[in-house]
């Protein structure tokens, strides 16, 4: 989509999904509430996820041992989703990565802010490079079932999306990034 596109529908925002912004999510993002990750899977069939420093619990942001996510996060205003996506992978796993296709689209929140998340399925294309220690403590790759086991002892910061990510990648379903057209 065309830059002007993006802005008209950050502007329309707030009807889109009937909440509010929060004024700490305007002051970090501006008008962006849409959000680009990745599901990425090694040579060896295993899917790579972050660990994380943060998370939010309860409303309160808390550091955390042992939390795993998926590569996500906020596009910049008038960055494109699939730009996105690449540029968060790259910060937080520290890898690049060739998109596959559109693996997840959700419409949530995120920390309190109406959020519409898309993941990518994603194959990496570089070694380990350096990641944003900021945010993240480290990465690994973990099987299907290991995922699972993490989901199952509540170490899963977005359970819901990384399950779902895994389970439409699991079955196939995985849309042409040809949808994603500029208009």
């Amino acid at each position: 989509m065309h830059t002007d596109t993006l802005l008209e529908i950050s502007k329309e925002r707030s009807a889109l999904f009937g909440l509010r912004a929060t004024q700490a999510h305007r002051e970090r993002w501006g008008d962006s509430w849409y959000r680009a990750g990745t599901i990425v899977v090694d040579s060896d069939g295993k899917f790579l996820l972050v660990e994380e420093r943060r998370a939010l619990i309860n409303g309160v942001w808390r550091d955390v041992e042992d939390m795993w996510n998926l590569p996500c996060g906020s596009c910049n205003p008038g960055e494109h989703l699939t730009d996105a996506a690449i540029r968060e992978t790259l910060e937080e796993l520290g890898q690049l990565v060739l998109l596959k296709g559109i693996c997840l689209i959700k419409q949530g929140k995120h920390a309190d802010d109406p959020a519409l998340t898309f993941i990518f399925a994603a194959v990496s294309v570089s070694k380990a490079l350096g990641f944003d220690t900021k945010e993240i403590k480290s990465q690994r790759a973990f099987s299907a079932e290991e995922i699972h086991q993490l989901n199952r002892e509540g170490k899963l910061r977005s359970p819901n999306l990384v399950m779902s990510a895994l389970e439409n990648y699991q079955a196939g379903l995985i849309v042409s990034l040809e949808l994603l057209r500029e208009i």
